[in-house]
Protein backbone atom coordinates (compact mmCIF):
# COMPACT_ATOMS: atom_id res chain seq x y z
CA UNK A 1 0.00 0.00 0.00
CA UNK A 2 1.23 3.60 -0.86
CA UNK A 3 0.14 6.33 2.07
CA UNK A 4 0.61 9.94 1.57
CA UNK A 5 0.01 11.93 4.39
CA UNK A 6 -2.82 13.19 2.51
CA UNK A 7 -4.29 9.97 2.84
CA UNK A 8 -4.47 9.95 6.31
CA UNK A 9 -8.16 10.72 8.53
CA UNK A 10 -7.34 12.85 11.41
CA UNK A 11 -9.95 13.11 13.92
CA UNK A 12 -10.03 15.02 16.98
CA UNK A 13 -8.59 13.20 20.19
CA UNK A 14 -7.23 15.12 23.30
CA UNK A 15 -6.02 18.90 22.89
CA UNK A 16 -5.30 17.71 19.25
CA UNK A 17 -5.26 14.79 16.10
CA UNK A 18 -5.06 11.17 15.83
CA UNK A 19 -4.96 9.14 12.77
CA UNK A 20 -4.76 5.30 12.83
CA UNK A 21 -3.08 2.95 10.33
CA UNK A 22 -3.40 -0.57 10.42
CA UNK A 23 -0.92 -2.91 8.29
CA UNK A 24 -1.48 -6.37 6.98
CA UNK A 25 1.74 -7.30 9.41
CA UNK A 26 -0.28 -6.89 12.44
CA UNK A 27 1.07 -3.45 13.24
CA UNK A 28 -1.29 -0.43 13.78
CA UNK A 29 0.23 2.89 13.96
CA UNK A 30 -0.91 6.31 15.76
CA UNK A 31 -0.12 9.70 14.47
CA UNK A 32 -0.79 12.56 16.99
CA UNK A 33 0.21 15.98 17.63
CA UNK A 34 -1.38 17.47 20.47
CA UNK A 35 -0.06 19.36 23.33
CA UNK A 36 1.64 16.61 24.86
CA UNK A 37 3.52 15.16 21.67
CA UNK A 38 6.98 15.48 20.73
CA UNK A 39 7.18 18.42 18.19
CA UNK A 40 3.34 19.89 18.44
CA UNK A 41 5.19 23.35 19.90
CA UNK A 42 6.83 23.25 16.16
CA UNK A 43 3.56 22.03 14.43
CA UNK A 44 5.15 18.32 14.15
CA UNK A 45 4.33 14.95 14.87
CA UNK A 46 4.56 11.93 16.84
CA UNK A 47 3.79 8.06 15.70
CA UNK A 48 3.77 5.12 18.28
CA UNK A 49 3.71 1.82 16.82
CA UNK A 50 1.16 -1.08 18.61
CA UNK A 51 1.64 -5.02 17.63
CA UNK A 52 -0.99 -7.38 17.11
CA UNK A 53 -1.75 -7.59 20.91
CA UNK A 54 -2.10 -4.16 21.42
CA UNK A 55 0.45 -3.30 23.38
CA UNK A 56 3.50 -0.19 22.10
CA UNK A 57 6.78 -1.69 20.46
CA UNK A 58 9.53 -0.29 18.66
CA UNK A 59 9.95 -2.47 15.47
CA UNK A 60 12.61 -0.29 13.68
CA UNK A 61 14.76 0.18 16.65
CA UNK A 62 13.86 3.67 17.67
CA UNK A 63 14.86 3.40 21.32
CA UNK A 64 11.81 4.53 22.32
CA UNK A 65 8.04 3.76 22.08
CA UNK A 66 7.25 6.89 19.98
CA UNK A 67 8.96 8.72 17.25
CA UNK A 68 8.61 12.82 17.75
CA UNK A 69 9.10 15.30 16.06
CA UNK A 70 7.85 14.41 12.28
CA UNK A 71 7.08 16.08 8.96
CA UNK A 72 4.37 14.85 7.21
CA UNK A 73 6.99 13.55 5.17
CA UNK A 74 8.65 12.13 8.08
CA UNK A 75 5.82 10.41 8.80
CA UNK A 76 5.34 9.23 5.42
CA UNK A 77 8.80 7.73 5.25
CA UNK A 78 8.22 5.59 8.90
CA UNK A 79 4.57 4.51 7.72
CA UNK A 80 6.74 3.04 5.03
CA UNK A 81 9.24 1.49 7.03
CA UNK A 82 6.79 0.42 9.53
CA UNK A 83 4.48 -1.45 7.12
CA UNK A 84 7.43 -3.52 5.41
CA UNK A 85 8.51 -4.89 8.77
Amino acid sequence: MIMTFKDLVFEERFDGVQALVSFRNGFEVSIVRHGASYGNDKGLYEIGVFNAAGGMCDPLGWGDDVKGWLTPEGVETELKLIESV
